[in-house]
């Protein structure tokens, strides 16, 4: 009986098999993990994307001078497609570097100048796996807010 169980414990067969059996879910988990990361991912991408288009948008011929950028809103959230947590598009003129009140005003003789247009977009990223409340971000539905923005100088 004694010989029995010394081949018993010596036996290796099976032990790949055991260790697959303990190895898998820790595996599943970070591929899952890694598939969410992606999709985070990616949708920063779209929302740098959709912030470049509204800065695209506002160098295009006849919306320079008039400093009205209202159009850009609509425009940004159909570039991105989703819904957008917040969007801000802010425009402003710099007199010698210093930031000016007034877009339509102009910088004193002999002074540097320019004007300057940002798009700011926020969405949230809700994670497809919550791996049971571990990832859970700030946002309004417990996910994480993604930002994109782009500037430009138009003059």
């Amino acid at each position: 009986m004694m010989a029995r169980m010394l081949h018993l414990v010596r036996c290796r067969r099976g032990a790949s098999g055991a260790e697959m059996a303990l190895i898998a879910p820790v595996l599943g988990g970070l591929l899952f993990v890694a598939m969410d990361l992606g999709l985070a991912f990616w949708s920063k991408l779209q929302l740098e994307q959709a912030a470049q288009r509204g800065v695209e948008l506002a160098v295009a011929p006849g919306t320079i001078g008039t400093g009205d950028f209202s159009h850009l809103d609509g425009d940004v959230r159909a570039a991105y497609g989703k819904p957008v947590t917040s969007l801000t598009v802010d425009n402003w003129l710099e007199c010698n570097r210093q930031r000016q009140n007034n877009w339509n005003s102009f910088c004193p003789a002999g002074q540097t100048f320019a004007r300057f247009v940002s798009v700011r977009v926020q969405a949230e990223y809700v994670p497809a796996y919550s791996f049971g409340g571990l990832l859970a971000g700030s946002g309004s539905n417990g996910g994480f807010v993604l930002t994109g923005d782009a500037s430009v100088r138009l003059q």
